[in-house]
C-alpha cells in the first residue's frame, strides 16, 4: 500500500468522510469503492454501422443518399 495526498475541495471530502462513515471504511476503501461501481461498461454488440473495412466519410454520404440500409 501506498500514502499519497489527493487535492480536492472541502465539501468533496467532508462528503466521501461521511460516505465512508456510513459504509464503515476508511477514506481509501470509500474510493475504491466508488470506482468499482463506475468500473467500464462492456461496448453493446448490436446495432449501429459496421464494415470490415475502412470508410471514407463520402462513401458513407453516398451509402446513406442511396438508401442503404432500408
Amino acid at each position: 500500500m501506498t500514502q499519497t495526498t489527493i487535492k480536492v475541495p472541502y465539501s468533496v471530502r467532508d462528503r466521501l468522510k461521511a460516505r465512508a462513515a456510513a459504509h464503515g471504511l476508511t477514506l481509501g476503501q470509500e474510493i475504491e469503492r466508488l470506482l468499482d461501481e463506475q468500473a467500464e461498461r462492456p461496448r453493446p454488440s448490436i446495432g449501429g454501422f459496421r464494415s470490415t473495412a475502412a470508410l471514407s466519410a463520402e462513401e458513407i454520404d453516398s451509402a446513406l443518399a442511396s438508401g442503404f440500409g432500408q
